[in-house]
């Protein structure tokens, strides 16, 4: 069953249960909420995929409609019943654990938007004006994103907020608003009732449309990418995997000295491509391997032809610099000083992980002159955090 399949057996079912409560007792706001609850579970399939950051899901925006429209202890079971029947469909997370782990932080989402809402209420009093409606429906929608927020952190053991994707934010927040405004109207007055939801439901669809279509983009650059980065060991002109542990290292350090994430996107793709130029320079006729800064200048020239990937040729240009304590703050600089560090360990160990120990140590013997030494210092606690390095400790202590 695919996800547009799910999503109109979860919705469906909602419908269905908001026609028997009807049938059974006319006029009952179970069935509204019903609805409601099915726009939950359903919601929960559909999900806004901003770039560098954890995906959203449109549910947010209806629980704060259940926020407004129902109590308490309402609004506790329809969470409990939707996110159950989510729960039974849905394909992510693969593992049952994954799934209820999801379940508890969802629910606790769903509850942290209505308890907003009601603690809002008590303290502007009723009736609200215009303005304190909007302000404790914005606070409402907020609710569940900054309670998603801090179970990435919980989950990733960093305490940071990043700012890539945030339009994703503002898209669920504007439209949960308006949503909850367009249900039930401010002071009793210009309601539309849950069709107001449906209508403010497009703008939503058209954002996760977009983010969908700009995911499939990013996917294809990454693919385009990897794809280049492999030409040279598919030619037998470096070792297989290379380009690929190189760039993993890269990361890994540069997260160690604290790069932002678009930094580290301009590094890693010129960690994967850095010996592309040795498929654009003719070998000498002597037979030798040609000069790393031939196949650097050549690697940069290609990729400073497009202007995305003029960035990441700058630090193919400036791996093969020595290093200089004056200039090395400069972030292509530094890059490349991450860059040659990286791929020097890499062909040292011959991308073997027991001889990670021995590669570092020859890094430190090398001329001051050669390598940034902070560098170095951030290389040594990847390699110990990854239990890479507990060999050479064992026989240092022998």
């Amino acid at each position: 069953m695919n996800r547009w399949a799910r999503v109109l057996v979860l919705f469906g079912g909602g419908a269905a249960v908001a026609l028997g409560a009807e049938l059974a007792q006319p006029g009952t706001r179970w069935s509204a909420l019903a609805l409601i609850g099915g726009a939950i579970a359903a919601g929960e399939l559909i999900v806004l995929r901003p770039p560098y950051r954890e995906a959203v899901p449109i549910s947010f925006a209806f629980m704060v409609v259940l926020a407004r429209r129902a109590t308490v202890g309402e609004a506790a079971l329809v969470l409990v019943v939707a996110l159950l029947a989510t729960f039974l469909v849905r394909n992510e997370p693969s593992t049952v654990e994954g799934r209820l782990a999801l379940f508890v932080e969802r629910f606790v989402e769903g509850m942290a938007a209505v308890l907003v809402y009601r603690g809002a209420q008590e303290m502007f009093g009723l009736p609200m004006s215009r303005a304190q409606v909007l302000t404790a429906l914005a606070l409402a929608a907020v609710a569940p994103l900054a309670v998603a927020e801090v179970a990435r952190m919980v989950r990733q053991r960093e305490l940071s907020v990043p700012l890539h994707g945030r339009t994703a934010d503002v898209a669920l927040v504007t439209s949960a608003t308006l949503m909850a405004v367009s249900d039930l109207g401010v002071e009793g007055r210009g309601g539309m009732g849950l069709w107001g939801p449906v209508v403010f439901t497009i703008p939503l669809l058209a954002a996760w449309y977009s983010y969908e279509h700009l995911e499939i983009i990013r996917r294809t650059y990454d693919q385009t990418i990897h794809a280049l980065g492999a030409a040279p060991e598919l030619g037998g002109m470096v070792r297989e995997g290379h380009a690929e542990r190189v760039a993993d290292l890269c990361a890994a350090i540069a997260t160690e000295l604290g790069f932002s994430r678009h930094e580290l996107e301009q590094l890693e793709t010129a960690a994967l491509l850095h010996h592309l130029g040795q498929v654009c320079i003719d070998e000498p006729d002597d037979g030798r391997a040609p000069e790393p800064v031939a196949i650097a200048q050549a690697g940069a020239a290609v990729l400073r032809g497009t202007r995305l990937l003029a960035p990441s040729g700058d630090i193919i240009a400036a791996e093969t610099m020595p290093f200089r304590e004056k200039i090395s703050t400069r972030p292509s600089v530094m890059s490349g000083q991450i860059l040659k560090v990286a791929s020097a360990f890499d062909e040292l160990c011959e991308g073997r992980p027991d001889r990670a120990g021995g590669a570092l140590e020859a890094l430190h013997s090398c001329p001051g002159y050669l390598y940034d030494t902070r560098v170095l210092a951030a290389l040594e606690v990847v390699l110990d955090r990854r239990g890479l390095l507990e060999d050479t400790d064992s026989r240092v202590s022998r």
